[in-house]
């Protein structure tokens, strides 16, 4: 079953946010090739040590991030291969740190333990609760909520 944008979406920005989180308040380079790439297979089946990944990929890589950054949760430069001197706006960590009533931690802290687990379904959820979440703060900002 193929993985659709948004699925795909969730995953990129869930790696995004645990970086993010984990290195606050330090700057970091978001590097298309660090954060989605995968290792380089040769034909008979062995894996390199060196990433590869798509044009498609990589341009859908700079979509998410320039999302990311025009809706004001994180802050960076963006160039061809990816964001630098990313990091979260005081929006961005605000999100990351509530703690929605289904869980016991923030959101940023849930992010970091899935990424290591790599549970990809979950990861998703996180995020798409994160976004909803940021999405009722910035309409109580504007009076909608």
């Amino acid at each position: 079953m193929s993985t659709t944008n948004i699925e795909k979406f969730n995953e990129i920005v869930g790696i995004i946010f645990g970086k993010l989180y984990e290195s606050f308040p330090l700057k970091i380079d978001l590097l298309s090739i660090e954060v989605i790439g995968e290792p380089l297979q040769y034909s008979d089946g062995i894996y390199s040590d060196e990433l590869c990944i798509t044009v498609e990929d990589h341009r859908f890589f700079l979509d998410t991030v320039d999302w990311l950054m025009t809706n004001g949760y994180l802050a960076g430069t963006m160039s061809s291969a990816g964001c630098h001197r990313a990091v979260l706006t005081a929006e961005g960590l605000e999100v990351l740190k509530a703690i929605p009533d289904s869980l016991e931690t923030p959101l940023g802290d849930r992010i970091k333990e899935t990424l290591k687990t790599e549970s990809k379904e979950a990861l998703r959820s996180l995020v798409s609760q994160t976004l909803g979440i940021g999405l009722q703060f910035v309409s109580r900002s504007i009076g909608l909520g």
